[in-house]
């Protein structure tokens, strides 16, 4: 085979051209021949075939044909020869026939395409190497001259003039363009989106065409033979159309069908209960939100029932408005995966565009849900997507075209206080329904003042404090002080120094990087102090470690050593453990397994930095080690929340809480400025923590420990 394709083949693509006019230029030899011999995948959408064209693309058709996984994919318009016509029917009907009479199962050679077109085309087609789409439009020709190649160093589009016909290739005054995506921006920017046209019209989501396989437009006789001397008409593309629409109104009510057979309308399930009982406030929360015109904030407890609510809320909307579509955005993975579960309970089947692929991928399911709405055969869809994706531009405009009404539910809404979304907020989403502990952003104002202009203002609130005892378990508190070696607080001290040095940095309560990375540097040293993996041996060794399940083990997420260290001292006692960090939950299928596991006790452990901080649902939780907090006051809400969650299955009561304070080397004697300043740095948590503790006053509660330490920052 290599003689008979000749020297043509030693050509690279890097060699082809940008411009081609036919026929002085030779568009076969240089470029179409290459692209096929060197593709892994190739596709085509012309206006005109005929199969004389693979007899001249033979040698670089035929390496592809042996070489390529992939199915060379052709979307042509209807009109084609008489000959071809018998070719491609003869393809769908005797494909055994074909391959015993003519190749018996080999393989396809250069000479075979070039002296036995016609049944080769028909072969190919039977076995699946050739892939016909039939493309029309109602009162227009389907007309593009495309081809893409998929190559190891990237795509290569051909585009111009010319139909896949050899006098289009061979004898016509055409014009041709080649573009290389690994070449340039622009060249790349072609190439997508000729690519990303081919795959929605290959896929049926382009609304202007409609796209039949093959086997359908033979059975619908769409296929037409026209003579070179007349053109179709418009009457001629009309009735077409009209069978082609015929074939896909079947399809669409096949589909119909099969939605009302698989997928239960959108209903509030029979066995929650939130207009009275413990979780009431759900109830109350909701007319809140409807009350105020289908916007604003509910600001919530952890535990408290943010996803049951905010569903039975988009329920109501739903009862008012339909076509609904609804954009649930959730800041982690593993939050992503569980609205999933819980949407589901409610009849609707969410979309998870995290699991869909890259941009053109989410943009292509965006475009079939609209088709969905736009036809009727939904009347809500509901999608679960990161809060990147919502604060993309194309993910935006796709959402913004789509003909429904829309609703935005922003989970960890305080997350979207970023540049990103601030600067770009959604506006199109006619309803908003925001939900978070703890709305406000510590420190940051203006992304505070961001997120409830776009969604409104707190419009119910329902507190921790509001929550434990009524919906959530109540909890013991234990403070643990771990002094700080004499090394650590000169440490201390020597940041503390340098922090007051720079204090002109900070304007506006925004320091610059420089004295950020000071105060960062500072909490470091509290949060990884020496002796807390001495600590954590010693109340571990308090624990009956044969039992213990259901813990929690917080480490420091600004230095990865010291959950290596809490890691290391687990396996030394023999303790079941697995970590659970962004690295963990990149994989779906591990995380899964990982808490399936721990729920059920085969797993006593897991030690996390923070990625268990926010919405994750793992009821089964009783027992927490807090090694490293930070300042911020979110922090702390969210992980008590975490652990307060009601569990019949484990027939939880309630909850335990040991934390572990960095504090001076003494509080019982007179200490200086710094040692003051570091103690008040941890004071706020423990009080805060205690002052919701049902131990707060006991003798081994956090209180007599908290009068010393407010002893020794004070007085």
């Amino acid at each position: 085979m290599a003689n008979s394709q000749g020297a043509t083949l030693r050509l690279t693509l890097d060699d082809t051209k940008p411009l081609y006019l036919l026929p002085a230029d030779n568009l076969a030899e240089e470029v179409l021949i290459p692209g096929f011999a060197q593709s892994t995948a190739a596709s085509c959408m012309v206006g005109f075939f005929t199969s004389g064209v693979l007899a001249d693309l033979a040698p670089g058709l035929a390496t592809y044909i042996q070489n390529a996984t992939a199915n060379f994919r052709l979307i042509v318009s209807p009109f084609i020869s008489a000959q071809d016509q018998q070719a491609l029917e003869a393809g769908l009907t005797n494909a055994s026939d074909l391959a015993a009479d003519f190749i018996n199962n080999a393989l396809i050679t250069v000479e075979d395409l070039q002296r036995h077109t016609l049944r080769c085309l028909s072969y190919l087609l039977a076995v699946g190497r050739i892939e016909i789409r039939i493309a029309l439009m109602k009162e227009a020709l389907f007309h593009p001259k495309v081809w893409v190649f998929e190559t190891p160093s990237g795509a290569l589009a051909v585009h111009g003039s010319s139909n896949m016909t050899r006098f289009g290739i061979r004898r016509n005054y055409e014009q041709i363009t080649v573009s290389k995506s690994w070449v340039d921006a622009t060249q790349r920017y072609i190439t997508e989106k000729l690519a990303d046209r081919f795959e929605r019209l290959w896929k049926g989501h382009d609304d202007d065409c409609i796209v039949l396989e093959l086997p359908d437009a033979v059975k619908e006789k769409i296929l037409r033979d026209y003579p070179c001397d007349r053109a179709p008409t418009e009457d001629d593309f009309r009735e077409l159309y009209k069978r082609a629409t015929r074939q896909t109104e079947a399809s669409s009510t096949q589909e119909i069908d099969r939605i009302d057979l698989t997928r239960p309308t959108f209903t509030i399930p029979s066995s929650l209960k939130f207009e009275d009982g413990p979780f009431s406030h759900q109830g109350e929360a909701i007319h809140a939100w409807v009350n105020a015109g289908f916007r604003g904030i509910l600001e919530m407890a952890t535990g408290s029932g943010k996803t049951v609510t905010s569903m039975i809320a988009a329920y109501r909307l739903y009862e008012r408005h339909k076509p609904l579509f609804i954009v649930v955005a959730a800041p982690y993975v593993p939050l992503i995966e569980q609205w999933c579960d819980e949407i589901a309970l409610f009849g609707l089947k969410p979309i998870n565009l995290t699991r869909v692929g890259n941009a053109s991928d989410r943009s292509r399911a965006l475009q079939q849900i609209g088709r969905r709405l736009r036809l009727g055969l939904s009347d809500v869809e509901i999608v679960v997507v990161s809060h990147d994706t919502l604060c993309s531009s194309e993910f935006m405009n796709d959402v913004s075209e789509l003909a429904a009404v829309r609703l935005l539910i922003g989970d960890e809404v305080h997350n979207l206080g970023r540049e990103s979304f601030v600067a770009n907020p959604p506006a199109f989403f006619e309803h908003r329904l925001a939900l978070s502990a703890t709305p406000v952003r510590q420190y940051d104002p203006d992304g505070t003042d961001a997120v409830f202009d776009f969604f409104g203002e707190v419009v119910y609130k329902f507190s921790l404090r509001d929550a434990i005892g009524r919906c959530l378990v109540e909890y013991d508190y234990y403070l643990h002080p771990v002094a700080l070696t004499e090394m650590e607080m000169d440490l201390w001290k020597e940041i503390t120094a340098r922090i007051r040095q720079n204090a002109w940095r900070q304007t506006d309560n925004q320091p610059d990087e420089y004295l950020a990375k000071l105060f960062r540097d500072r909490r470091l040293l509290l949060e990884t102090a020496e002796d807390k993996i001495e600590t954590l041996s010693r109340l571990l060794d308090q624990e009956n470690l044969n039992t213990l399940r259901h813990t929690l083990i917080y480490a420091s997420d600004k230095e990865p050593r010291q959950l290596d260290a809490v890691n290391s001292l687990l396996n030394r006692k023999g303790v079941l453990f697995h970590q659970l960090t962004a690295e963990e939950t990149a994989d779906r299928r591990q995380t899964r397994q990982i808490i399936e596991a721990f729920q059920g006790g085969d797993i006593q452990v897991l030690t996390a930095k923070r990625v268990l901080d926010e919405g994750v649902n793992i009821p089964q939780i009783s027992k927490a080690f807090i090694l490293a907090s930070t300042t911020v006051e979110r922090q702390w809400i969210q992980r008590r929340g975490r652990l307060l969650r009601t569990c019949k299955e484990t027939g939880k009561t309630h909850s335990v809480i040991n934390d572990l304070l960095a504090s001076s080397a003494s509080l019982d004697t007179t200490i200086d400025g710094d040692a003051r300043a570091l103690i008040r740095s941890e004071l706020r948590r423990a009080q805060e923590f205690a002052s919701l503790a049902r131990n707060a006053g006991k003798a081994d509660g956090p209180l007599p420990l908290i009068h010393k330490l407010v002893k020794a920052a004070f007085l």
